[in-house]
């Protein structure tokens, strides 16, 4: 459905095959997927009779529900931004509605549960005042931003309105491994516009926005075909410099995830390469094929088993570059926020945290095995 197989079937032909589908499985899989949105209006493009009504009716509920949420979802997103604006706080919108407008024309055809807005790591603190005057509430409770690491050791904090009920999570980095990006300066100057808010809203530049989405599509597994669909999206209907998105896929050390996504693109939604996508799925071909298998498993299984999650583990190792491989080891050595949490020190003993840290890993890893084992009790 999501490739538009069905449009060129005649009537008996989607009959065969919407005869055996177990329709309850069916809707399961389009609200995991969050694809719900798509798949209303493909069905009843399609007004076939071989659909259930009761199918066509869920399918209609999610998707009205999700147009109402992404209105709200904008209405909150000029706020935020233009409250950001006013303190001289500048922001790059990453997702939400406007990036909903600018894959589909339409912000009801994508879902999202928050905003991702990134900022110079700088004003972080300050944005944290802002949205707290807004309403909003860190959701892990009070932050303890006292260990300097965490510039580099996290990418965003979340933020959630009690009484809105939306989220938003202020990025100071676009991904947490801790790998090369390129600078927020850079990253302003090259973003544009959304074509879709009346107040001012900032969006990565198409290439910086390809590379974004397919490293997060990447780093989840891919296991919402909603993030492989707006990769399909943005190649079918926008211009994109293949030359830059290479450059800034090697500078970054993620060759091999281009690859992974445009094998998982081109072999589940069929989408046409053209001879500078085709060289950068070839790069890195075999690591890129690994990648996609893998990734087709997390969309099957959708990450829902134990063993699943400990091979997802695995596969987000392998997904990082000697250099990113060699940083993992090293920042595991520095404190973090948690520790402070745990063990509160005074600032003057914070070098103390480093001969801890291995002892309050291993603290919090047994509570957590302690908590699990007496909830499945």
């Amino acid at each position: 459905m999501l490739r538009g197989d069905l449009t060129d079937l005649t009537s008996e032909e989607i009959k065969s095959r919407l005869h055996n589908i177990d329709w309850p499985l069916f809707l399961k899989l389009a609200y995991h997927h969050r694809l719900y949105s798509v798949i209303y209006v493909q069905l009843k493009k399609l007004n076939s009779p071989f659909v259930p009504a009761a199918v066509m009716e869920r399918l209609k509920q999610q998707y009205t529900i999700n147009t109402f949420r992404m209105l709200q979802l904008t209405a909150e997103m000029e706020q935020v931004c233009g409250a950001f604006r006013e303190r001289g706080i500048r922001t790059i919108t990453l997702k939400g509605p406007a990036l909903a407008d600018d894959l589909y024309g339409e912000v009801s055809m994508r879902t999202s549960k928050d905003l991702d807005i990134l900022i110079p790591v700088q004003d972080v603190e300050a944005a944290e005042r802002i949205l707290i005057d807004l309403g909003y509430q860190c959701k892990e409770g009070e932050r303890a931003l006292t260990v300097r690491s965490w510039k580099w050791r996290e990418h965003h904090i979340c933020y959630i309105h009690p009484d809105k009920r939306t989220q938003v999570e202020i990025h100071w980095r676009l991904n947490p491994d801790s790998g090369r990006e390129t600078d927020f300066e850079v990253l302003w100057k090259r973003s544009r516009f959304s074509s879709y808010t009346q107040t001012p809203v900032r969006m990565l530049e198409r290439e910086d926005l390809w590379v974004y989405l397919v490293t997060h599509g990447a780093r989840h597994g891919w296991f919402r075909l909603r993030w492989l669909l707006d990769i399909d999206q943005m190649i079918r209907t926008m211009p994109l410099d293949m030359k830059k998105i290479e450059r800034r896929l090697k500078a970054e050390g993620r060759l091999s995830i281009g690859s992974q996504t445009l094998h998982l693109t081109s072999d589940l939604l069929h989408t046409p390469l053209d001879d500078a996508f085709t060289s950068i799925q070839t790069m890195n071909e075999r690591a890129g094929r690994r990648l996609a298998r893998e990734g087709a498993l997390f969309m099957n299984d959708m990450l829902d088993s134990p063993d699943q999650l400990k091979h997802y583990r695995s596969y987000l190792f392998s997904l990082r570059s000697t250099r990113q491989k060699w940083f993992f080891f090293v920042e595991r050595l520095y404190p973090s926020t948690w520790d402070v949490q745990q063990f509160p020190l005074p600032r003057r003993l914070f070098f103390l945290y480093f001969p801890l840290r291995p002892f309050l890993w291993f603290w919090r890893r047994l509570k957590r095995s302690t908590m699990t084992e007496r909830g499945k009790v």
